[in-house]
């Protein structure tokens, strides 16, 4: 049975593990496993890893490819630009490695990194930019803030409407504020980076409760496989001009970004504000311990908009104290696209909510507002394109599995982007379980050398019966024909003479052989000229006819075909002068070789 492939989020509240076929072309998923991780003294990764080491020993999945993902939140992700095309990928590792070390504070030797190019043209279809605006904008800092940023940083939080303050003014949809980044003569690449170290103490951990890894992927990048399939399979989800989308992954500690495109990752970003400052919120204000703010925030939590306004004042009053901490959220991943756009000119058309996180009521709207973007939830026919209609209808969870089936996918590939198992670190094959399948191969062995002895013997036999029955035919024939039985070396003995004289019908030479042998010995051209006008080539007799220069010419060719065994007879014809003097003659020859 092929080996399945274990797609791994340890993530921050409970670990996720998808379980994969791969296949020719797409893997399947076969089964989605959640746990939470129980509270305790050890720090949380060691008790993540426990649990995942359940997980394994429980399902039996210890022989399997298992690829486990890379929080954001410990990678250093940077897109970088070059001015150059078409270099090979070892070349371009070491251009990557080194412009990595130049704004990293980490030694190239202690790093490790995965990378990818970004499609060409990015930027070409961005909406243009509002006028006059884009001009003010500051091009210094790493996220550029657009006037939308600037215009509401003072507005109050509600984002519904309320009498006693100014209504929000959102922009026109489809604008895009902000530099844009102008497609490169050169190619920009998407590097994910990592300590070396921090790598190291991951594989241990995940290893010495679990199993060890085959790759670590870094987790903000793998969403790509995700929009991969919901583009594939058409819809919504492709775009009328396959623009960009944002699929946005709302965790308990942390905020994934991955502007996708074509099926590839051109940004990713991490943002360390999630579910679990909602959480906090909630129990800083009707003092709940986290576990019981935790069911609030599921049962009870809601965000305002203008789309889905509070219609109680308990709900405003909700609406209140979530918005102090989704407001700050909605504003850094609205940076993070700008950051996109001025970094890859990648302008995103759509945005796609995953993640625990996307569940909180109102949600989509709020974000939608803040973004100025369609923003939507995993729907039923979305979850059947990622993950079958089968585990849908047990009610797998869609939205948190994202980033583990992302991670599945990458590793069903054979080769996983933004693999960060590079160097020193790299997957080694292990051939240890050679050993431990010792046995069932030497009986497989010794059952191939029994069937080829079989088939030997069987082959031995079948030669005997049918020397049997040349025998058997052999002696009936001979006594039909002298009289007496006989062996194989007696008939050959009375049959000598006669099979010695027995002339055989095929001739010594052919006509080629003739020609070539009359080229042969014919004599060089520095001692005669010649030049042959007809060649007759008969069974028993061959006509030449040629000019020389000279009569000691001609007797030269003539004793040199005298010399050729199968000519019996080389008789000259009648010579005539020709012009300049060319002596014109036949030769008329008997053969006895064919």
């Amino acid at each position: 049975m092929a080996h399945r492939i274990l797609g791994i989020d340890l993530g921050a509240y409970s670990v996720k593990v998808i379980i994969a076929n791969p296949g020719f072309r797409t893997a399947a998923v076969t089964d989605f496993i959640e746990r939470p991780v129980p509270p305790g003294d050890e720090p949380y990764e060691v008790r993540a890893a426990g649990v995942l080491g359940d997980i394994i020993r429980e399902q039996k999945l210890d022989h399997d490819y298992p690829y486990a993902a890379v929080p954001g939140d410990k990678l250093f992700i940077h897109i970088l630009e070059f001015p150059f095309r078409n270099l090979r990928r070892l070349e371009l590792e070491k251009a990557v490695g080194a412009e990595l070390e130049g704004i990293l504070p980490v030694d190239l030797e202690d790093m490790v990194f995965g990378f990818e190019s970004l499609p060409p043209g990015l930027g070409q279809s961005a909406v243009a930019r509002a006028p006059d605006e884009s001009a003010q904008l500051p091009t210094g800092s790493e996220f550029d803030e657009s006037p939308g940023d600037r215009a509401t940083d003072n507005e109050p939080t509600q984002v519904y409407h309320d009498p006693t303050r100014p209504e929000p003014r959102p922009g026109p949809a489809g604008v895009v504020y902000g530099r844009v980044a102008s497609p490169t003569s050169g190619m920009r690449v998407l590097a994910c980076a990592m300590e070396t170290e921090r790598a190291r103490e991951m594989l241990d951990r995940v290893n010495e409760r679990a199993m060890m890894p085959r790759g670590l992927v870094a987790a903000p990048a793998s969403y790509a496989r995700i929009a991969e399939r919901l583009a594939r399979a058409g819809g919504d989800r492709s775009g009328a001009a396959h623009d960009p989308i944002a699929i946005i992954d709302i965790g308990h500690e942390r905020t994934d970004v991955c502007v996708v495109k074509d099926g590839r990752a051109v940004f990713a970003r991490t943002i360390t504000r999630a579910g679990r400052h909602v959480t906090e919120a909630i129990s800083r204000e009707w003092r709940l311990s986290p576990e019981r703010a935790e069911q609030a925030k599921h049962e009870d939590g809601f965000i305002g908009s203008i789309a889905e306004p509070p219609q109680t004042e308990d709900w405003q009053q909700i609406h209140r104290v979530l918005v102090t901490e989704l407001e700050p959220l909605g504003k850094d991943i609205k940076r993070t696209l700008s950051s996109c756009r001025a970094k890859t000119g990648a302008s995103v058309g759509q945005v796609l909510l995953v993640g625990g996180g996307s569940r909180l009521r109102g949600l989509p709207s709020f974000l939608a507002e803040k973004l100025n973007l369609p923003v939507s939830l995993l729907g039923d026919d979305d979850a059947v394109n990622i993950y079958g209609s089968k585990l849908v209808e047990q009610g797998i969870g869609a939205d948190i599995a994202c980033l583990a089936a992302g991670v599945a996918f990458e590793g069903a590939t054979g080769r996983p982007h933004f693999d960060l198992r590079q160097g020193e670190l790299a997957y080694k094959v292990d051939l240890s379980f050679i050993r431990q399948k010792a046995a069932v191969l030497a009986t497989a062995m010794l059952f191939i050398v029994a069937f080829v002895a079989l088939n030997a013997y069987a082959s031995l036999y079948k030669l005997r019966a049918a020397e049997t029955n040349l025998e058997r035919r052999l002696a009936l024939e001979t006594s039909e024909l002298f009289g007496q039985s006989l062996s194989a070396e007696q008939a050959l003995e009375r049959t000598g003479d006669q099979a010695e004289s027995a002339k055989s019908p095929l001739p010594k030479m052919t006509a080629y052989d003739i020609l070539l042998e009359i080229n042969r010995k014919m004599p060089n051209r520095k001692e005669v000229t010649v030049n042959v006008s007809n060649l007759d080539i008969k069974p028993t007799k061959i006509t030449i006819k040629a000019s020389a220069a000279s009569n000691a010419e001609i007797d030269k060719i003539e004793d040199a075909l005298k010399e050729i065994d199968c000519f019996s007879d080389v008789t000259r014809g009648s010579t005539s002068t020709g012009v300049n003097n060319v002596r014109n003659f036949s030769l008329s020859i008997k053969s006895n070789c064919m």
